[in-house]
């Protein structure tokens, strides 16, 4: 590797985002980190690792907040004080080891607003994989052994999920293509031909 950066995926369910890493990660010899941050978290903030996993990417509940945009849990450190297991702490947690990752290695973070928790820090590189219904839901079903109607309502609920989670911890748009570097539909290509477009890209940026 020329010099240190880091990926961040944002994605629509089913568009093959955690594919595209395990590729890359491949050929390249780079980690990503998804939900083995829970652990990783976990073992750093003594907070029992189930709870990460139950407010996996789910909005926080402080109304408060919602109103008042300056009050964004990402800049405050983590509490060790009675709001320990909040919403909105869990996620200072995650975003204190999301910082620390990126600045201590080579990687690449699927989700958790990584791009925005790190839209201060050099080297990064922030992609969003998306795709049509009809390819996701093909990938679902394939992928996790669904009946089509399962794989459609997961797709639904856990995208409308995301855009919910995002918009309130960062105070922007989900899929919005200039949050982004590079935004890949993984429906008009194979996760191969996807991997090589983040390749070509990092190649020019002189990553690699």
């Amino acid at each position: 590797m020329s010099k240190k950066f880091t990926i961040t995926f944002g994605r629509e369910c089913g568009a093959g985002a955690t594919n595209i890493a395990e590729l890359l990660s491949k050929e390249l010899g780079i980690p990503y980190y998804d939900k083995d941050i829970f652990r990783m978290v976990s073992d750093k903030s003594g907070v029992l690792e189930e709870f990460f996993h139950v407010n996996n990417e789910r909005p926080g509940n402080n109304l408060l907040y919602k109103i008042i945009k300056d009050l964004n849990p990402k800049v405050q450190k983590p509490s060790l004080g009675k709001d320990i297991v909040s919403p909105d702490n869990l996620f200072r947690f995650q975003s204190e080891l999301i910082r620390e990752l990126a600045e201590n290695e080579t990687c690449m973070i699927i989700g958790r607003c990584a791009d925005y928790i790190l839209k201060d820090c050099d080297h990064v590189v922030k992609i969003f994989v998306c795709g049509d219904s009809e390819s996701k839901v093909q990938r679902m079903m394939k992928t996790f052994s669904l009946e089509r109607s399962v794989a459609v309502e997961r797709i639904r609920d856990t995208d409308k999920q995301r855009k919910k989670y995002y918009s309130y911890y960062t105070g922007k748009t989900w899929d919005v293509a200039a949050n982004y570097d590079i935004c890949l539909h993984t429906g008009n290509m194979t996760i191969e031909e996807a991997a090589e477009v983040i390749k070509c890209y990092l190649r020019q940026k002189g990553y690699i």
